[in-house]
């Protein structure tokens, strides 16, 4: 049987280009989104409500992160012009993904109606439209790593903005941290 990667050793980027990995995250726990690609909008909204929550995730002792396959333009912008403070980080081979289960395509589920109905949803909350990347594919997803990085939750998407709810994801991390 093979093992899991060392995923502070997978290599990752900043927007701006500088490497970086999941190193400095070892020793807390550790929330990231796996958007499908920066520019998607309801992985965009939900990444913004993530770093609005950021304080809830941090009371029970965990960084909160997002990891983008590609789009470092659009990880920018969100810092940029929609104020986002979490370490937005690029995994252009998707390694992180792949480690953590959460690689396969959505293949027909991405003409899901419900996930239309997710992007007019997030349209009409005031997001607009960006450019498409090669990522589009993907399954929008969270993970929660231990402090040894070891993936110990995950959620995986089954449309495209299919996300679950923060207070899931905190209720999940409260459970594991505090043991309740």
């Amino acid at each position: 049987m093979a093992t899991a990667p060392d995923l502070g050793a997978v290599p990752l980027l900043t927007p701006v280009g500088q490497p970086t990995s999941l190193e400095p995250f070892r020793g807390s726990w550790l929330v990231a989104q796996l958007v499908r690609y920066f520019g998607c909008l309801p992985c965009q909204e939900w990444l913004i409500e993530l770093d609005r929550q950021r304080p809830r995730f941090e009371s029970h002792g965990a960084a909160v992160i997002a990891i983008g396959g590609s789009a470092d333009y659009q990880a920018r912008w969100l810092a940029q012009e929609r104020g986002v403070t979490i370490p937005l980080l690029l995994d252009p081979d998707q390694r992180v993904r792949d480690a953590v289960g959460l690689g396969a395509p959505l293949g027909w589920r991405m003409l899901d109606p419900r996930g239309v109905a997710s992007y007019a949803r997030t349209m009409s909350h005031g997001f607009r439209p960006q450019r498409i990347t090669r990522d589009t594919v993907r399954s929008p997803g969270v993970v929660i790593l231990d402090p040894g990085l070891i993936p110990r939750w995950q959620f995986v998407g089954r449309r495209i903005g299919d996300y679950p709810a923060h207070t899931s994801v905190e209720s999940a991390l409260g459970s594991m941290v505090h043991g309740t």
